[in-house]
Formats: C-alpha cells, structure tokens, sequence
C-alpha cells in the first residue's frame, strides 16, 4: 500500500516538538513502522523546519549508546528510535547504562499497525506485545504509548520534561504505525519540555548546609567523595574552590573530571582517616565489604537522589541528606564556611595530599618492555592533549591526566561495550572534536565495532579505538582464580568462558572496513603508535584501531600460538 505523501502528521508532531524542546539528533534504526519519520524528516528540510538531524545507526546497542555520547557533551536531550519490540530489546546493555549515567534521552519504537488492513506482513502479527513498555519500565522514569487520539507534540514534550528533570534519566515512548501517519495538528506554536517547565534544584535545606559549612570549617580531616560533579563545569570550578579554600580532601571517581587533575587535594586515604565525610552526588560511596568511614565520622549526603531510590537495597548510612545540586549546594556552602575556625583552616592547607602529581609521576616508569596497563595509561597521558575526549571502559585511569572538564567519560552503569559508541556520538555532538576511545578485547566485541566504524566513516566523526587485548574476560578469568584458586577451570591450559582464543586480529579488521589498523606488542611503540592513529584520524579522516597486546589475565594458560609470540616475532608483520 502506498501512503499518501502528506500523511505524516503524527511523525511531523514528534519530530517538531522533540526539536523544540532541544533534541538536535534522532539516532534511527529503519523498520517499517518508522518509515512517516524519514518522510516527515525530510519534508520538514525542505519547508526549513526546524527537525531533528536523522543519524542512520546500523545497530541498535550502537545507536543509543552514540546518544550517550551526544548527551554527555551538548547537555541537551536526544532521541533514539528502533524497530518495535525487537528492536527496542536490541539495546540490550546500553539502556542500564542510559539510566545509570543519567542521560535525558527518549527511546522510542515503533508497534506494529492495530487495523488488520494495515497488517501487509506476518511479522505485524509476531511484533505484537501487550505491554512494550515492561520491557524497559525498570530502567526509564516514564513511559507511554501514542494513540491516534493523542496530541503527539504534547506527549513528546512531557515525556522531555520528565526526562530532564533531576535526575535527568531515559524515558520511553512506543509509537503505532498508523499513528505516525495520522493526521495531527502541526503548525502554530509546538509544546516543548521548556514550555511545560524544567524544575531545577536549589543549595538544599538551609540547615544541612549551615551544618557541612560548620562540620567542613572545625574538622581535624575532611573529605568530599563525588562521582557525579564532573557533569557541571561550574561545580567542579566550585569544589576546587572548596578544596583549596577551606583545605578539604576529595576523593573523585574517574566517572567525570570532577576535580581538575593537577589539584593537590585529590585524595586516596581510607575513609576511615576522615572524621567529616561529605557524600556529594556518587551513587556507591564506599562498599562496606571493603571498607567504609569510622563509626565516630560524620557524613553528610548531598545530591538530586540522597537516598539512591532506583536501588532496592541501599544500607549506606549518613547523619544528614538533602536533595540539592551540587554546584548550587557547593556555593551556598562556600558562602557560609568563608568565616569560621581560621586556625584550623590554616593547619589543613598546609598540608594537601597531593596524590595527584604523585600518581602522574609514577606512571611513567612503565614504558619498557611489553605493552601494559600502567604502560598504555603513560602512553596516553603523554599524547593526548588537554581538549581531546576520552572516553575509557577498561582498568583504571588514574595516571591519565586530565584537567578540564567535559574530557573524560566512564558510562556510569556496568554494561560493557560502551566506550567506541560513545566517543563517536560525542566526537559528533562537539562538531568533530578529537576522540579516543579506550576498551578491551571483549567489551571491544560487545559494542559492535564493525557497526561503530561505519557510523564513524557515514558522518565523518573518526575516533582512535585502543583495544586492551589480553585475549580474554576479566570476569572469566581473575575473578573465576579469585574464587576457586585450586579449581579444575582455572588449571586447563585455555580457561573455557574466560579466553578468547584465537585472538581476533582487529587491525586486520578495521583495515577491511577501509580504516587504519594497526597491532601495538612493545610499549616503546605505544606513543607513536598512538600519534600514528592522530594522523589517520585527522589528516586522512579515517578510524583508526589500535589493537594493543598486554599479558594474558591468567600466564601459563592461553593459546599456544599466541603465548609463544613475541615482540621480536611480530616485527616482521605488516599491520601498520
């Protein structure tokens, strides 16, 4: 059946309202419930309309996870759509980390026609749920399906509002097919999320704040433990301030650059060396397993979710919580705590921790010999500039400086898979900034690189993929030693569920996708390498994939062929 030209009055009201309320990119996978949004897209084009710019994904995991990395540097919300039910569960992973790194974003599916004169495929059958929504309720703060009898545009600008309120979050909208190409009112003024209005948090109860402002002032030690600042360049300006005003020590998660490397007040102590401990946005402060702060300390709670209400269980104790922003949180604090126990004050400031420089300084004795995880980090601080974007999803970046804010991305929630996707969506968003994109072997395989390289190549946003390969699952390998050290898996010369054995050759495969490609075996090469990759990406405008050989997770039990090779061996290989 072929549709009439104008009927995309249901796609035309989404689409216009979702780009009123600030929504600049709809990362679209195709089915054919969805067709009215490429019409409706492009007649809006032609009229000059303002739309959302369609960004042609080939997998679904990839097209939200690109929208991650939109979210994360522009700040506005995004949209992402797929095909039906499928589709929608075609996300997987990506969608605990939308929720858990706080992205505004609408993930909408089409549903397949309800009129059986629409139903042109058995698959109209086969698509149909009686609840879509379930399937990702526990992960989207709000959900709904579009009627023909709705007011599209409106819908679409409640569910924004709500996914841009504190904490911003992914919500979920199913669209019919014939609702897409139902008549519907466009023209006039379009209802946005701003128009129905985006609450903002404040510095929180007045009385918290008097209290960590006091607490902060007369403290033999104190401490903020964040994860989640970083979102705002103005709170990290103002925890710095903190720090060096009133000499408090912070302890940062590498989620965000929540405060600048080079400060001298990032910490590493125990909690347990702190008498006032200042939770400021972080979803996991400590893990009582393995430690926690002194019976005797203080702890204040501050953030738009003190009580952490998406986790059912959540025993972590606190004397004081307030619902706040942190940046406004911070300044009210810093207004009240500028005149206090100067005495005290002084004692502090004189004796910052400076485990900052420490760390830097110490990562740079690992450069000989063969690639490894100290030695990658040293590689990559000594290369990236202070603009680049790093997005990381492997061991530890501690001893990667980065110093400005927006710089530095972790997903927040545990899916691997995440890192490519996400550079390339905020390589995008940042108008081709330059990105690099740091993950191992088997999160590498998760992500769908193939797809990721298309899409990088499709709209001219080239990444520099580093690929940690040890040949195998962290998860399935230590972890599996960890708890049955004297097991019979463990002592099998290739631990089945843990290698991946043989390796697959992923310079080989990004050369075969047209981009550069090349294997890193000895940590000499890694800057050059690295600075190689720089050029393809910049000069040639095309991806580039460094597959970087570190020692195998458990040594002695790998696939011989790879276990026997060495740096020497691997000169004569042609991967450049």
């Amino acid at each position: 059946m072929t549709a009439d030209p104008a009927a995309v009055g249901g796609a035309a009201a989404v689409l216009a309202a979702a780009a009123a309320s600030g929504v600049r990119r709809l990362w679209f996978n195709s089915g054919s419930e969805l067709t009215s949004f490429q019409e409706a897209g492009a007649q809006a084009r032609h009229k000059g309309e303002p739309t959302p710019e369609i960004i042609t994904c080939p997998h679904e995991h990839v097209a939200l996870t690109a929208a991650m990395g939109e979210t994360m540097v522009s700040g506005k919300p995004s949209m992402t759509a797929a095909h039906a039910d499928l589709g929608l569960l075609h996300h997987g992973g990506a969608i605990h980390n939308a929720m858990w790194g706080d992205h505004p974003i609408m993930i909408m599916s089409g549903y397949p026609p309800t009129r059986a004169q629409s139903r042109t495929s058995p698959v109209f059958w086969k698509q149909q749920r009686w609840d879509q929504g379930a399937i990702v309720r526990q992960y989207v703060k709000w959900d709904y399906k579009l009627s023909a009898l709705d007011d599209a545009a409106l819908v679409v600008a409640r569910g924004l509002q709500v996914a841009l309120a504190p904490r911003r979050g992914p919500v979920y909208l199913a669209m019919p097919e014939e609702v897409g190409r139902h008549p519907a009112p466009v023209g006039g003024r379009v209802p946005s999320a701003q128009a129905l209005g985006v609450p903002t948090l404040g510095p929180g109860d007045p009385g918290v704040v008097s209290e960590v402002a006091r607490r902060l002032r007369t403290a033999r030690r104190p401490v903020v433990v964040t994860d989640r600042v970083g979102e705002n360049p103005r709170a990290v300006q103002l925890l710095a301030e903190l720090a060096d005003t009133l000499g408090v020590e912070v302890r940062a998660s590498r989620y965000r650059v929540s405060l600048p490397d080079d400060n001298p007040w990032h910490t590493t102590a125990p909690l347990d060396q702190f008498d006032v401990v200042v939770v400021l946005d972080h979803p996991v402060p400590w893990m009582p397993a393995l430690e926690q702060p002194s019976d005797d300390a203080w702890i204040g709670w501050v953030g738009p979710d003190p009580i952490e209400s998406r986790v059912p269980l959540y025993e972590l104790r606190a004397d004081a919580r307030t619902t706040a922003d942190p940046a406004a949180f911070l300044a009210a604090v810093l207004g009240e705590a500028a005149s206090g126990d100067a005495d005290t004050v002084r004692q502090r400031r004189q004796r910052p921790p400076g485990v900052g420089t420490k760390r830097h300084t110490a990562g740079k004795g690992a450069a000989g010999g063969v690639p490894t995880p100290a030695g990658i980090a040293a590689a990559l601080d000594a290369h990236l500039h202070p603009d680049d974007l790093l997005t990381w999803e492997v061991f530890d970046t501690t001893a990667v400086r980065r110093t400005k804010p927006g710089t530095l991305f972790e997903k927040g929630g545990s899916s691997l898979g995440w890192s490519v996707a996400a550079a390339t969506g905020a390589s995008i968003a940042a108008g081709g900034a330059h990105a690099v994109a740091v993950t191992g072997d088997g999160s590498y395989l998760f992500g769908s690189p193939d797809s990721c390289l298309w899409l990088q190549q499709q709209h001219d946003a080239p990444v520099v993929t580093v690929v940690v390969n040890n040949g195998g699952y962290r998860t399935g390998t230590t972890t599996l030693a960890a708890h049955y050290p004297d097991g019979l898996a463990v002592a099998a010369p290739t631990v089945l569920g843990g290698h991946l054995t043989p390796s697959p050759d992923f310079a080989a495969h990004a050369r075969a996708q047209g981009c550069y490609g090349e294997r890193v075996v000895r940590a000499a090469d890694l800057v050059a390498a690295l600075d190689r990759a720089r050029a393809a990406v910049q000069r040639d405008r095309v991806p580039a994939v460094l597959d970087v050989w570190v020692p195998e997770h458990l040594t002695g039990s790998m696939d011989p062929g790879r276990r026997a090779r060495t740096p020497a061996a691997d000169e004569g290989t042609s991967d450049g």
